[in-house]
Order: structure tokens, then C-alpha cells, then sequence
């Protein structure tokens, strides 16, 4: 006479016994922990607790931020608030160069739009005048000599 495997019981199993009684242990505590968890008088017992904890330890804090910036300043080193003003400093630098290029592409487009309205209207493009100052800058010029030969 054999017993199933689902009976919970193998007598091959020495220590299956314990296992199963840790098992319904576990489980009636976990049910108990979080029926007690789930209830508003819990919730409000550990917010009274951790707003007693945060009281007490803010004091601490400001000492260890004051020996924190005293410690830093002796080593030439920044404090917290010296690097989160320079971030913001630079924020704002950056963001004035963004603006400052979106006035030159604005001010670009202008002027490509003044050179294509001067070209329409048969006048030298600024290609053609470039290029004819690279011409020109490309011939020799004459010297005092040449000019008294002639």
C-alpha cells in the first residue's frame, strides 16, 4: 500500500514533514501580516514613526551638511549648492546660444531670400561676385615699373 504523491506524506522523505508544516507556517503568517498591513491604523502608526524619525534626524543632517561644505571648502573641492549653481548657470549660457542660433539661421534665411529676390531682379548673385573676387584677386597686378614702361 502505497500513498500518492499529492497525500503531502513520502515515507522515503525524512524531513517532508517539516517542510509541510513550515509551509502552512508561512502561509498563515503571511496571511496574518498582510491583514494587519492592509488597515488604516497600521498606516497611520508608521507615519507617526517616520515623521518622529525625520524630526530627529534633521538636525544630524544640517550638522553633517555644514562639516560636509567646511570639509569641501578646506580641499578646494565645490559643495553641492556651488555645483547646482554652476549647472544652472551654464543651463542658461546654453540656453541663450540656442537662441542666439536661431537669430543667425533667421538672419541667414533673410539674407538667401534678399539674394534670390536681387538675382530675380538681374543683379550679380553673391556666388557670381565671390567668384569674380577670386578672379580678380587671381590676376597679377601691375607694378610701378610696368605702369612708367608704358
Amino acid at each position: 500500500m502505497s500513498q500518492s504523491p499529492n497525500d503531502g506524506f513520502n515515507p522515503n522523505d525524512p524531513i517532508g514533514t517539516w517542510r509541510t508544516i513550515r509551509d502552512a507556517n508561512l502561509d498563515a503568517w503571511a496571511k496574518g501580516m498582510a491583514a494587519l498591513v492592509n488597515t488604516e491604523v497600521f498606516a497611520n502608526a508608521i507615519g507617526l514613526q517616520l515623521d518622529t524619525l525625520l524630526a530627529a534626524s534633521a538636525p544630524i543632517r544640517q550638522a553633517v551638511n555644514q562639516y560636509m561644505e567646511t570639509y569641501l571648502s578646506q580641499i578646494n573641492m565645490p559643495s553641492r549648492a556651488e555645483v547646482i549653481s554652476l549647472a544652472s548657470r551654464l543651463t542658461n549660457i546654453e540656453m541663450r546660444l540656442d537662441d542666439m542660433q536661431a537669430q543667425l539661421d533667421e538672419l541667414l534665411h533673410a539674407v538667401h531670400g534678399l539674394a534670390a529676390v536681387a538675382s530675380a531682379n538681374g543683379a550679380v548673385s553673391p556666388e557670381e561676385a565671390a567668384a569674380d573676387d577670386a578672379e580678380a584677386a587671381a590676376k597679377p597686378r601691375r607694378t610701378r615699373k610696368a605702369a612708367t614702361e608704358s
